[in-house]
């Protein structure tokens, strides 16, 4: 196996909840999910300045990708996984993003 870069994107989107996508060396999407604030009883701000955001890369040799989330009481957090090897962890508090 040869070493890849990966991109892991976790943002807020236009419809009113989280996106996470894991984008491969060629920028095409190797994994992706979404969360919607309404399955959460959660709102946004009623307006930002820009939407908030999060990138990390990691570079790694692995055969399968897997993009998981948690929910706890305070916030989410996003699990990239490599061949079920936790590959980068991302935590979005929901004080910070100011969810309500």
């Amino acid at each position: 196996m040869t070493m890849e870069t990966y991109r892991l994107e976790v943002r807020e989107t236009e419809t009113n909840g989280i996106g996470a996508d894991v984008y491969g060396p060629d920028d095409l999407i190797e994994a992706s999910t979404r969360v919607s604030y309404d399955d959460y009883d959660l709102d946004p701000p009623g307006s930002r300045d820009d939407a908030p955001a999060y990138t990390e890369e990691v570079t790694t040799d692995v055969m399968t990708l897997d993009l998981q989330y948690e929910r706890d009481d305070g916030g989410f957090e996003f699990r990239l996984l490599g061949d079920r090897d936790e590959l980068a962890r991302v935590r979005i508090d929901d004080e910070e993003w100011d969810l309500t």
